[in-house]
């Protein structure tokens, strides 16, 4: 049994160690739940073997596993080293020197494979790419000033400007055929592609482009599948069907000009643009004609992505609900992809180019700038955050969460008079 001075040694404890489980309580509870939890970043980093000696000028990119861009930053020493979330991704070196230096590295990949922590070394060795020189004319004249344009089978394309004798170089190619064609600095002449095949890395093909006719113009409506316009500023691609040359643009306020085009039909690559889907398809009513312009052609959209909706509601009492609380939207991999505020009757909708996908996450709480909601200034009390995980989403189709509960901080009840 002990002394009696024992046992009073063992109660202290006993109550100190309830103290302080009882403190560390209150203060998770008022600070709430947290957002997703995010794995410790892991750490790449390797050497830059170059071959050709001196000091190197490199673009470095990363994209995720699919190939969607992330980022970029510039190497110039024979090391590089990244920081990154777990997960899978592609690393890209692509030589900065000009498109014209037939001695240019060829983009160099690496694929690395990050767990949380972890640190692993992947060595990029750089190579000379292949090169295509050449001359180009436009109504049987030097072009000077053209622009060449050399696209391979990955649709990946390169291109330069002629100088003044219609002379060009392309450097730096990945292994692959190449399709090559240009517009003259006039945007009036075309000419069919030049096809090389099977272009190897170090290798250098002269070739001819021959500009021989008229180009057209092309004017796109944009529209939303409703018709209304596509507002907002972003690029867009056509490409002839009959050649495969492509021409990008940029569209601004609904619509987009091409100049000295290939005479035919067109298909156009259009992005994503706010909720509707990046889409592939033939410009509507396109037939482009020798120095002539088409302005009756339009583009539309067809699918917009996910959304998602729900009402934030206080979880003491659940039949008041909580306007201008801050909802957000996380995707597996911890990344945020929509943002909202709930209007006065508490909804949300949470919305954007989102598709198919699982494990989705939803954080909800007070605000950027005050912790006080609820109907009122009488009313208003201090919340916390809560999160809802394991959303899954189609594209194009709703998926709605139903009541989101949001927790009140320590201490508020009743009425919560501000």
């Amino acid at each position: 049994m002990g002394t009696p001075s024992a046992r009073r040694r063992a109660r202290r404890r006993v109550w100190a160690l309830a103290l302080v489980v009882g403190l560390l309580a209150s203060l998770l509870a008022a600070l709430g739940p947290a957002a997703p939890a995010q794995a410790a970043n892991g750490t790449v980093r390797g050497q830059v073997i170059n071959p050709q000696g001196g000091k190197v000028n490199l673009k470095m990119l990363w994209f995720s596993k699919d190939w969607r861009y992330l980022g970029e930053r510039r190497v110039t020493s024979d090391i590089y080293s990244l920081s990154l979330p777990p997960g899978t991704y592609h690393l890209q070196f692509v030589d900065q020197r000009p498109a014209y230096d037939v001695t240019k590295y060829a983009p160099a990949d690496v694929t690395v494979r990050l767990g949380s922590g972890q640190r692993i070394q992947k060595d990029v060795r750089l190579e000379r790419g292949a090169a295509i020189t050449g001359t180009v004319r436009a109504g049987g004249r030097p072009a000077a000033g053209a622009r060449v344009v050399a696209a391979n089978t990955f649709r990946q394309s390169y291109e330069t400007k002629a100088n003044a004798k219609g002379q060009f170089a392309i450097g730096g190619l990945p292994s692959s055929s190449y399709s090559v064609w240009g517009y003259d600095r006039q945007a009036q002449f075309v000419g069919p592609s030049v096809y090389l095949r099977g272009l190897k890395r170090g290798k250098v093909a002269d070739t001819k482009v021959v500009l021989g006719k008229r180009g057209g113009s092309l004017l796109v409506d944009l529209q939303k599948p409703d018709g209304s316009r596509m507002d907002g500023s972003f690029f867009v691609t056509v490409s002839s069907k009959r050649t495969g040359q492509f021409w990008t643009a940029k569209a601004k306020s609904g619509t987009v000009t091409f100049q000295g085009l290939f005479p035919g039909k067109y298909v156009m690559d259009a992005p994503g643009v706010g909720i509707w889907l990046a889409r592939r398809g033939n410009v509507s009513g396109a037939f482009v004609k020798a120095g002539r312009a088409d302005l009756a052609s339009t583009f539309r959209w067809t699918k917009r992505g996910a959304w998602v909706t729900g009402s934030v509601v206080d979880e003491s009492e659940p039949d008041i609900a909580l306007g201008g609380a801050q909802v957000l939207l996380f995707d597996r991999s911890g990344a945020k992809v929509a943002t909202a505020t709930t209007n006065d009757a508490g909804r949300f909708t949470l919305s954007g180019a989102i598709l198919s996908q699982k494990g989705m996450t939803i954080v909800a709480s007070p605000g950027p700038y005050t912790d006080y909601l609820g109907p009122g200034d009488a009313g208003k009390c201090r919340f916390g955050r809560t999160e809802l995980s394991g959303i899954s989403v189609r594209t194009s189709e709703q998926t709605d969460v139903g009541d989101v509960l949001l927790p009140r901080k320590p201490g508020q009840s009743g009425a919560c008079a501000a």
